[in-house]
Parts: C-alpha cells; structure tokens; sequence
C-alpha cells in the first residue's frame, strides 16, 4: 500500500532530486542508484572472471532469464515471449518488416501524425514500398477514436495498431475493446507501449494483443538502449526475423538446413546488451516491489496539483481527458497565444526545472511528465515558475 512507502527514501534513490525537478520522465526518466550499482557490478564481475568464461555464459544465461522473468510478471505473459530489444521503434519495425505484406493488404493505424512517430513511420512506411493501404482513424482533440468508425475500418484488415497512452495528452486508449474488436475480426494487433508500462497497470492477457513493445529508459527507470519486445506465441509464427545470426538460428540435418530457433531467441540476432540487461532487471526488481498501483496513485497526485495550478493561468489550454481514469501522470499544455513553447522548457530549465516541448496538431505545447520520485511540492514550485514566466 502507498501508507508503506517512504517518498523521502524514493528521492534520496534518486540523484538527480538533490538539485533538479526532472519531470520529462516520458522521455527518458533517470535511474535509481541500485540500478546505476546493478550495472557497475555486473562489469565487474566479468571483469574478474573474465567476458567469456564458462562462468560467465552460466551467468548471463541466468541474469537474461530473470530479467524476462520480471517482464512476463509485470505484463502477465510467458517468459519465452518477452524479447529483449535497443527500444521500442525497433520492437515495432519487427512486426511492420516482419509481416509478409502483400499488395492490397490494408492496416489500421489511429490517428495517423497524431501517433508517435515509433508508431507510424515503420507503418507509412510498408504502405509506400508494398502497396498496402494504410486508414488512418479520425480522432478527437484528446486522440480518442470512435469504436464504430473502428469496427468499420477492421474489416478485411490484417492489423490495426495504435498507442496505449499517448506521448502528447496523456489519453488512456480503450486498449480491451480495441482487442475484442480486433479478436472479432481475426486482425492483428500491435500496441507501442512506451508511455504506459511502468506508469499504468498492463496486461497484455486482458488487452488481447499480439505484439507490445517499450523501452526499459521511460517509465521503468532503466538504462539507456534497452528494450522489450513482447511477442505472442501463438503469432510468433507469423513474422520473419528481420535479421538472422548464430543466436537465433542453426543448421541442422544433412543439407545444413537453417532453422530458426524458437522464442525468445529466434528475434535476438547479436544481441549484446547484457550490462543493460542487468540494469533492467534491477529497476523492475525496484518498480514491483514498490508495486505498479502504488506508483500510479504517486504519479497521479503530483500530476493532479500540476493541472490544478497550471489551469489557473489566464490563456492557457490544458489537454488531457478530465476523467483521471483515461488520463496518466502527463500534463501538456498550450501557452497563450504569443508565447513560445520550446522557450518556455529552455527557460524553466535554467531555472532547474525539465519539461519538455512536444508537438500538438502541428504546433509546440509544454509536456510535463511527472513520475513517483516527484513530489507535490515540486509541482507547486514548476507551477509558479511557469505562471511567472507566462505573466
């Protein structure tokens, strides 16, 4: 429960409080000292026993499997479906180069521009080189989409793919319906995750999708170049590596037949990132602990006085659903007409205070994105900075 956890200890695990209020954590979100340690004994000890001893593979082998391990516990999947990755563009690049497309095949993508560009460059892209038409669903001034326009679009679709929670308003997506209509219309589904795992409860069981991906360096207070690709058994078949190597393949019978090998190996071609592995693993160890509800209940409140003083400011536009149950810990919004987005982020930095500016229908608005080592105080203290700034 909250009432058990400590912020003050929360804060102190985290440097970059003692002179900064770091709240672009929808970017990349810093690492607790525990993760920073996790790694730095990780070199160590293949320094000591050397990169690649026998002693040392035993321990990788172990440190990858319960690094997957924690990721099938947070997500609810199999451990064999959770690939690791740099990130979740290239997650999302499996799936899109993967599918065999063929022309006349048509997806579904919500929003078009209004996703990431993760979630919609790898998509536009297949459309131009294959042939395969893309719809892009209508959306709302939130991102939300109309469920019947969506239903409609399904039909004959081989994969409808869209953002849990998105990067700009913070909009929770009805991700389950989303799923029953996709499961209905035997469509694939894709789901960039990297602005709700860590943040927000996600079960990919109940989201009913084939593929999730999202990076460890967002709201899991990972390290930088790590990733997680969740891939489905059951439609891991329908995907081709988009590379191939001697961890993720073999040559076997007597015409040296090459057989890729099963999940989870079979997508990790070369991969090497093991000191990013082992940081991984030491910042779910440190999100479950303090538990992903909790987290949420923190995030929430610090987002909650951020809405409420930064509303109060004459011309400013606030997005973002007012049902707090569709919304994360993101706050953006419009300055008045006249001021100037990016300015206002470099300004509030000078001040030790990181926002960051992020596109909103073709033009700038300031992003907040606030996580669980924030804390109320610093959402008065960015508050004022920006009413000053803005007077």
């Amino acid at each position: 429960m909250i009432s058990d956890i400590d912020p003050a200890q929360i804060r102190r695990d985290f440097a970059v409080t003692r002179k900064t209020i770091y709240m672009n954590n929808g970017a990349i979100a810093p690492t607790p000292l525990s993760t920073i340690k996790s790694m730095t004994d990780f070199m160590l000890k293949l320094s000591e026993d050397g990169p690649d001893a026998l002693l040392t593979a035993d321990y990788i082998s172990s440190l990858l499997d319960e690094a997957r391990t924690r990721v099938a516990h947070l997500i609810n999947c199999d451990r064999d479906e959770v690939v690791l990755t740099q990130s979740t563009t290239e997650g999302l690049n499996m799936v899109a180069g993967g599918i065999g497309w063929k022309k006349g095949d048509s997806m579904v993508v919500r929003g078009g521009r209004n996703e990431h560009p993760a979630n919609y460059f790898p998509w536009l892209s297949v459309s131009r080189k294959k042939g395969v038409t893309l719809r892009e669903l209508r959306i709302d001034r939130e991102g939300f989409f109309d469920l019947a326009r969506l239903e409609k679009a399904v039909k004959g679709a081989r994969l409808v793919t869209m953002t849990h929670v998105l990067y700009n308003t913070g909009a929770i997506m009805p991700l389950e319906q989303v799923g029953k209509i996709a499961r209905e219309n035997n469509t694939l589904f894709c789901v960039d995750a990297a602005q709700s795992v860590g943040t927000i409860p996600v079960d990919v069981r109940k989201i009913g999708c084939q593929f999730l991906a999202f990076p460890g360096f967002k709201w899991l207070c990972g390290p930088l170049g790590i990733g997680i690709f969740y891939c489905s058994k059951q439609a891991a078949e329908t995907l081709t590596p988009r590379s191939i190597g001697g961890e993720s393949a073999t040559l076997s019978g007597k015409n040296d037949t090459l057989a890729e090998l099963d999940l989870p190996s079979r997508f990790q071609a070369g991969f090497r990132n093991y000191p990013g592995a082992a940081g991984l693993e030491s910042s779910l160890r440190y999100m479950l602990r303090i538990g992903i509800g909790s987290i949420r209940d923190m995030n929430m409140r610090v987002a909650r006085v951020l809405r409420e003083e930064i509303s109060k400011i004459p011309g400013v536009e606030l997005y973002g659903p007012e049902d707090e149950d569709k919304r994360s810990s993101i706050v953006t919004f419009m300055p008045p007409r006249g001021s100037n987005s990016s300015e206002i982020v470099k300004r509030l930095e000078q001040n030790s205070i990181v926002l960051a500016a992020r596109d909103m229908g073709g033009k700038k608005a300031v992003r907040a994105s606030p996580h669980f080592f924030n804390s109320e105080e610093e959402a008065m203290t960015a508050s004022s900075y920006i009413k000053d700034l803005l007077k």
